[in-house]
């Protein structure tokens, strides 16, 4: 196979394995090191991590494959679907287990492990597909993994592009009590659909920002330590 065929070939991959380069290539395994190693050096692939390359240059197009399955969320998510001003930095993944943060040339590909490997959906980005989180779980991922600060949040919640039914219905799947009373404690103060949320509480009083002091006024409704105003943030 020519270069140029070969090249061709490899660009329809957001991602590839060597054991995929070797079945392309049709040439044997110690060849093939030769010829990837020659690739790389004349910066015609990108070496993502041991044993896994991309011609692409875009982190987007192939993080959502370096662990199958996987999906890009949390502020990356947020970013993806305009709910945020902020342009962050790294790229960050939902995975089934802990992984080393991959710098691909400054960006940083970040993984975070969860049980809750549901709602994301296959999505079109330029011309590939890649996995991102649902607006609804993007949020829900958010207050679970505590990985993003709490005004994004409300920010994205307050936009009003969310699904209010479909964010219940993911908040009760995850049974996390502390996430459903802070989600409900926001829609209702948002002006939000809260009802289906209120028969998960529970008389433990947890604050309203995970990252603040457990210091503020108590909400007996939802069991809330109000340690941030809302409409400070929105």
């Amino acid at each position: 196979m020519k270069k140029i065929e070969l090249l061709k070939t490899l660009e329809s991959y957001p991602i590839f394995a060597f054991n995929d380069f070797v079945r392309i290539t049709r040439k044997s395994s110690e060849y093939a090191r030769v010829m990837l190693f020659r690739l790389k050096k004349e910066k015609l692939i990108y070496q993502i991590e041991r044993g896994k390359y991309s011609l692409h240059d875009d982190p987007m197009i192939f993080s959502s494959y370096i662990i199958v399955p996987s999906y890009i969320s949390f502020w990356s998510a947020l970013r993806f679907y305009n709910l945020t001003e902020q342009v962050p930095r790294d790229i960050m993944i939902a995975s089934p287990k802990s992984k080393k943060t991959i710098n691909f040339h400054g960006t940083r590909i970040s993984f975070f492990k969860s049980r809750q490997l549901w709602g994301y959906k296959r999505v079109r980005y330029l011309d590939f597909d890649i996995f991102v989180a649902e607006k609804e779980k993007c949020i829900i991922d958010c207050l679970l993994m505590k990985n993003v600060p709490f005004d994004e949040i409300i920010k994205a919640l307050g936009s009003r592009e969310i699904n209010t039914k479909k964010l219940t219905e993911y908040a009760i799947r995850t049974k996390n009590i502390a996430l459903i009373k802070r989600l409900g404690f926001i829609m209702e103060n948002l002006g939000l659909d809260f009802e289906d949320l209120l028969k998960y509480t529970d008389n433990n009083y947890i604050p309203l920002d995970m990252f603040g002091e457990k210091k503020g006024t108590k909400d007996r409704k939802w069991k809330i330590i109000v340690n941030r105003r809302l409409d400070d943030i929105y």
